[in-house]
């Protein structure tokens, strides 16, 4: 199954590459970038929502785990007192919550490195565009200049 979707990309691909596309290369980048573009205005406020999110998790589970700390250490003042069979109940449920809360806390970072890295490559790309088309204009303008000297010697 997997062999037959890679066979059919693969196919498609090499078709693709086969035909050229409308206006050349320069289209083809013209509407590459026009694609970036709107996939990143549709995807920059989502990304900044879940930013948003993910710091109010985080400050929120900050909270929970000073308190769940708080408490822990109440309990402890009294485990060498006496035996408090409903309090040592309490106790491992409260461990078991420390645990959770740890796991909830390292998927939120994940994501928000998840993130981080989503947006660095976004700079990236938009800095690689951008070097690309200063490259472009310079490439222009030595074109345009090269041919307005040789304009010129022909003349004189």
């Amino acid at each position: 199954s997997d062999q037959r979707v890679g066979d059919f990309f693969g196919k498609m691909s090499a078709e693709t590459a086969a035909v050229a596309p409308p206006g050349g290369v320069e289209a083809e980048n013209k509407a590459k970038a026009a694609f970036s573009a709107g996939a990143v205005k549709l995807l920059e406020p989502v990304v900044g929502e879940m930013d948003a999110r993910t710091a109010k998790i985080l400050a929120s589970q900050e909270v929970l785990t000073k308190q769940l700390e708080a408490f822990s250490a109440a309990l402890g003042q009294f485990e060498g007192v006496g035996t408090a069979p409903h309090l040592l109940q309490y106790s491992e449920k409260l461990n078991a919550s420390r645990r959770k809360l740890h796991k909830v806390d390292m998927c939120v970072q994940n994501t928000r490195e998840r993130m981080e890295n989503i947006q660095r490559m976004h700079t990236q790309l938009l800095a690689f565009e951008k070097s690309q088309k200063e490259r472009r204009m310079a490439a222009d303008e030595g074109k345009g200049k090269g041919s307005a000297q040789a304009g010129g010697a022909a003349e004189g």
